[in-house]
């Protein structure tokens, strides 16, 4: 679908909006139409509701990312093989990346072992290796949230981290490839080797030039913030992750570059950081408005 090609390009508003008018025209479609035309393994309803749960997640609304997952659960456990066990699997592995996006590596690593179990149960190989690719990374970002990170851990999650992705690429992987990049860099940084990870964070933006895959540029460019010592090198790259991401719609991606100007500048970053937070759900479980909170009354004005 088109919208899908949009999100993948990183037009959230855009892609958002087509798929809510893509799904509302599918469900009033005859299903042996669609049967007639579509001989692709994974279920159209179940991707455009799967790609409209990575637009509401990028546009900061996690309950709404979960309630389209849901959805397409439930139409894939409507489907015989091999549509249904392949379409099920798809959500198993957005969820997975979801979760680790939202901070809750618990519920991110029990999925990522369920997709493992679903490919290797229906000879869905390409889903068994997905599954083990998030375990690993989402593994790394475990290991990145304890205080004091061991190094020899960091650089066991860098070796293997850094052999699957090269696998991916090798066999042509590289659909939404470019945000492991963005772990590795983390990982990288964490290990005090930022001059790799600025490499590989100009390597996955260089594939996302090449291939119009800008959903997680923005990303990519606030984290190479964190790999320069310089401030105004750090407030450019922070700033051009501001300004790309507002322009997506992408505010989830806005409200962390914004957190990570407010950390760099303070007051003058403030109202950014306001005005970001205020365009996500406050309802909304992401971890980032308990930051905002915390950064917002640390630097609140002493009477």
């Amino acid at each position: 679908m088109i919208s899908m090609h949009i999100g993948v390009s990183g037009d959230f508003d855009a892609a958002g909006s087509q798929l809510e008018q893509a799904t509302a025209s599918l469900a009033a479609t005859d299903q042996r139409q669609i049967d007639a035309v579509w001989f692709q393994p994974n279920d159209p309803f179940a991707s455009a509701y799967i790609h409209l749960a990575w637009c509401r997640l990028g546009r900061g609304d996690l309950a709404g990312a979960e309630a389209e997952l849901a959805r397409a659960a439930r139409r894939a456990e409507q489907l015989s093989f091999p549509q249904g066990p392949f379409s099920l699997a798809f959500v198993r592995a957005m969820e997975s990346w979801m979760r680790a996006e939202a901070g809750q590596l618990d519920r991110a690593l029990v999925i990522a072992a369920d997709l493992i179990d679903d490919g290797e149960r229906h000879g869905l190989d390409m889903w068994t290796l997905y599954g083990a690719t998030w375990q690993a990374f989402v593994g790394a970002l475990a290991a990145l949230s304890t205080e004091n990170p061991d190094p020899a851990t960091l650089a066991g999650h860098i070796a293997t981290l850094t052999t699957l992705l090269d696998t991916l690429r090798t066999f042509g992987l590289n659909l939404y490839s470019t945000l492991y990049d963005a772990i590795l860099a983390r990982v990288l940084i964490a290990a005090g080797q930022p001059d790799r990870a600025r490499a590989r964070l100009d390597t996955a933006l260089q594939l996302a030039e090449d291939t119009g895959m800008h959903f997680y540029d923005a990303e990519l460019l606030r984290l190479r913030a964190h790999t320069d010592t310089d401030p105004d090198a750090r407030h450019a790259d922070i700033g051009a992750a501001l300004k790309l991401a507002r322009r997506q719609g992408a505010t989830l991606f806005e409200l962390r570059a914004a957190l990570d100007d407010f950390d760099l500048r303070g007051q003058p970053a403030r109202a950014a950081l306001v005005d970001a937070a205020s365009r996500i759900p406050a309802t909304s479980a992401l971890p980032e408005l308990a930051r905002v909170q915390a950064s917002l009354s640390k630097d609140a004005p002493r009477i």
